[in-house]
């Protein structure tokens, strides 16, 4: 059984409160109640894209090997049970319990809407008809019920064979070999000057030596995602192949700012910034098999609202990591982590702003402030742009971007 949440309650508990009524309300239809029985355990690994907080009974909360009794409607209790990086943590219910579950993305959009300085993020609204599909949308996601793209066989081979010690450059090869275009697009990595190849490559063996196991795990995931942004849908076919130019020319640019830094794994950022609107992907075919006529304006909101949360859900269920799981649930959150180091998301949000500030023809516009205007960007440390707002690493590096681009679009196999 799962009880309404009124305003009430989420305005006395820590960082809720911090909310205005209006986005109070919008929270509260979206938050639950949900009840534990004495002897239930829950991880906070299993629950981070929730923030939880214990409204009635009494828990033991495990950190670092070390319990804390934690009991309703005291002080400890109006924070969220777990920390937000401490995935570690474990609580047991000691009694019968009765948990608040929130969805952190929700939160974070609407604390940013709330917040941000500068730029104003309009809330967008939905019609009736938009509602209903977008709750229908909710609670298949929630529940578990959205279907959600494959890992391509390539990929999923190629992370399970990189993490075997015997593991070589011969097997590799032969795992690789499963899709051609994965092995064109290889060797043609091989042979670029991205990776310094003075001799050249002609066989996928000795393209996996020059690249190194790790960059050919990361690039071969990569190559083979063209095949999960597609859609049966004629009519959403289209759509569909914009948000893969999109994406790679965000991943291009990830890719030359992660090799400007020190920090950063060029080819994880290209990774990650290829995926930062893969929630995307689900939500399109899933429209365009069960809302086909719908307006562009519908599904734009649509996608709007649910591409980061659907797009946790892909990452996690691809095993992909917590830095690419955080680069699509908060890639749009323009605001974030100011004071904290850089990390992946900060630089996939950069590219991601850069190239809405320099659209490719055929991109629909979209509401954003400037790359250059964001805590991303001087977190990053870098130059100033010129008079039309180009970053002259980019232009510097323009057949570096081609090279990345060409290498994501080789030709999928028939």
């Amino acid at each position: 059984m799962v009880d309404a949440v009124d305003t009430a309650t989420l305005e006395k508990l820590a960082y809720l409160n911090e909310l205005g009524p209006a986005a109070l309300e919008q929270l509260a239809r979206k938050t639950q109640k949900l009840p534990l029985k004495t002897g239930s355990r829950i991880q906070a690994g299993d629950q981070a894209r929730w923030m939880l907080y214990l409204l009635d009974g009494k828990m033991s909360l495990f950190s670092d090997g070390q319990p804390l009794v934690v009991e309703a409607f005291s002080r400890r209790a109006q924070q969220p049970i777990f920390g937000a990086s401490r995935l570690q943590e474990y609580a047991v219910a000691l009694s019968q319990c009765q948990v608040l579950r929130v969805d952190r993305n929700l939160f974070d959009t609407l604390s940013q809407q709330q917040s941000e300085a500068g730029y104003e993020i309009e809330e967008t609204t939905l019609s009736d008809v938009e509602s209903e599909i977008f709750s229908s949308l909710y609670q298949r996601i929630i529940t578990g019920q959205l279907t959600l793209p494959a890992l391509p066989e390539v990929a999923t081979r190629i992370q399970s064979a990189i993490n075997d010690p015997r593991m070589d450059s011969t097997r590799l090869s032969r795992i690789v070999q499963m899709d051609m275009a994965v092995t064109g697009g290889l060797v043609k990595a091989a042979n670029s000057a991205l990776y310094g190849g003075a001799a050249p490559v002609h066989n996928v063996r000795d393209a996996i030596t020059r690249l190194g196991h790790a960059a050919t795990r990361q690039l071969v995931i990569s190559i083979a995602m063209k095949q999960v942004f597609k859609t049966s849908v004629r009519g959403f076919q289209r759509r569909m192949l914009e948000l893969w130019d999109r994406s790679v020319r965000v991943s291009a640019l990830s890719f030359v700012l992660a090799r400007h830094g020190t920090r950063f794994d060029p080819e994880h950022a290209l990774l990650a910034g290829l995926l930062h609107q893969v929630g995307m992907v689900p939500l399109l075919d899933y429209l365009g098999q069960n809302h086909p006529t719908m307006e562009d304006h519908e599904i734009d909101a649509i996608l709007k609202r649910l591409h980061p949360l659907v797009g946790e859900l892909v990452i996690n269920d691809w095993g992909l990591g917590p830095d690419v799981s955080t680069v699509v649930r908060e890639v749009n959150q323009f605001e974030r982590n100011g004071s904290a180091p850089p990390d992946y998301c900060d630089v996939v949000l950069v590219a991601h702003l850069y190239a809405l500030t320099h659209p490719r023809k055929g991109w629909p516009m979209a509401e954003a402030p400037r790359y250059d205007q964001v805590p991303a960007y001087r977190k990053l440390g870098l130059e100033p742009p010129n008079d039309e707002l180009k970053l002259d690493l980019f232009e510097e590096a323009e057949q570096e971007i081609r090279q990345v681009m060409d290498m994501l679009k080789s030709p999928s196999p028939a």
